[in-house]
């Protein structure tokens, strides 16, 4: 049976994409990418989460074979391991990516932007230990445990992903102005949310109190 919050996790991440951009295999550390972010990233981590719910439901019918006909134990146990191991990749890439925004915003001296994807990357680490888990799991009732709990894990992870990201793609900025993403007060913060903010323009790059995204320059 799909667990709930499997479902759940599978359906936010689908609400999430609009156009997959796909990772290209290296990205060089240009000022051209960097004065592209978060935007740039937050296309990778889209299409990385994207990926992981298929492979989150792929790892779901191994672990329930019953569901996808007869297969013998070891078919079960290879696609178990697979789906997990591919998994696991994912969620190291969106370690990375996470990591490389906070390492960016440390240069740029933007705190709430270092917490907001310190967060990420924690989250995602997070997930990958619930991967590891479910595949180290050797009895039924600690797989359903170790399964639940990567659950939400990943819902977790898509949830902050949405804090940080919410919006951007609706951001029309006027020529010689910054995207800015605000901080939302504790109040505003949905279920779940431990900091959030909201994608606006500002005329200065002094005048944003969140993180700032591309710098809109004239045609």
């Amino acid at each position: 049976m799909t667990h709930p919050k499997r479902l759940m996790a599978w359906l936010t991440v689908v609400a999430l994409s609009t156009t997959l951009v796909a990772s290209p295999k290296q990205t060089p550390h240009s000022s051209k990418a960097s004065s592209e972010e978060p935007f740039r990233s937050f296309r990778i981590l889209d299409a990385k989460l994207t990926l992981l719910a298929h492979q989150q439901e792929a790892l779901n019918a191994a672990l329930n074979p019953g569901q996808g006909g007869s297969r013998s134990e070891a078919t079960n146990s290879e696609r178990r391991t697979a789906a997990s191991s591919n998994m696991n990749s994912t969620a190291a890439g969106i370690v990375l990516v996470a990591g490389g925004l906070e390492r960016l915003y440390q240069r740029r001296h933007q705190p709430f932007g270092v917490e907001m994807f310190r967060i990420t990357r924690i989250k995602a680490q997070e997930v990958r230990r619930g991967v590891k888990a479910v595949a180290k799991a050797q009895t039924r009732s600690v797989l359903d445990l170790a399964t639940k709990r990567l659950d939400e894990r990943i819902v977790s992870l898509v949830v902050q992903f949405q804090a940080a990201s919410g919006g951007y793609g609706a951001v029309r900025c006027s020529p010689d102005t910054w995207a800015c993403c605000e901080p939302k007060r504790s109040k505003d913060l949905l279920q779940s949310e431990q900091v959030a903010c909201m994608w606006g323009c500002v005329a200065t790059a002094e005048s944003c109190t969140g993180f700032l995204g591309p710098h809109i320059r004239r045609p």
